[in-house]
């Protein structure tokens, strides 16, 4: 399918940042006297909500405010932004869809004044049409913020593609009534990803395969 649109999400679909976020993590945690997660358990316990996640992974949030514990992590994860890395073919990929036409915007569930921040930084902010994140920092209102999103885009629902690498952008594309696809190596793992009723491709480069745009990637 060639689509008119694709809606990219942003951590650990075009930024390669789950090995940060193992590593802030793990720092809360010794924090609090807690055992370290490993990059196996992590991609196994991840996922949305994140108040969830923070449960699965060791935190008592019986006795800690969820918030205070997010915002800690927040700063901690803003202190690092220049450590991360784009996803191998990051560049190739979104300049490819952009010559074939497609439009491209990103949907994230990070705080949207840090998200337009980074994707500047890393000089990718003309690739999208728009760039739509929360407006929190706990991780919460990623379909609310798709819902208004696409709505202003000029395509089809079922011409729409969305790009992610969570099981949660399963949720996301279904209720926004669009496609998806996701990528592992990402914040969970391929079993995990395989579970859900959606297409699983091995990167980036083969996103644009299955879009038919293989030949068109030059560096």
């Amino acid at each position: 399918m060639k689509p008119c649109h694709v809606i990219w999400d942003w951590n650990g679909t075009l930024m390669d940042d789950a090995w940060l976020c193992i590593e802030i993590v793990n720092e809360l945690l010794m924090r609090r006297g807690l055992a370290p997660t490993t990059p196996c358990k992590y991609s196994e316990v991840f996922g949305f909500p994140l108040r969830t996640y923070y449960q699965r992974v060791g935190f008592d949030l019986e006795r800690e405010d969820f918030a205070a514990t997010g915002d800690e992590f927040n700063i901690l994860y803003g202190q690092r932004l220049r450590e991360f890395r784009l996803r191998e073919g990051a560049r190739k990929v979104l300049t490819a869809l952009g010559r074939s036409g497609i439009g491209q915007s990103l949907l994230s569930a990070s705080y949207e004044v840090d998200l337009e921040k980074i994707v500047a930084y890393y000089g990718l902010r003309s690739h999208f049409t728009a760039v739509a994140g929360v407006d929190n920092g706990l991780g919460e209102g990623k379909i609310e913020r798709g819902h208004r999103h696409i709505a202003e885009l000029n395509c089809q629902r079922d011409e729409v593609l969305l790009v992610g690498d969570t099981l949660h952008d399963i949720e996301v594309a279904a209720a926004l009534g669009v496609h998806c696809v996701l990528l592992p190596s990402g914040h969970q793992s391929r079993r995990r990803l395989e579970l859900g009723e959606c297409t699983v491709v091995d990167g980036l480069f083969a996103v644009a395969a299955l879009l038919g745009l293989k030949g068109d990637i030059h560096d």
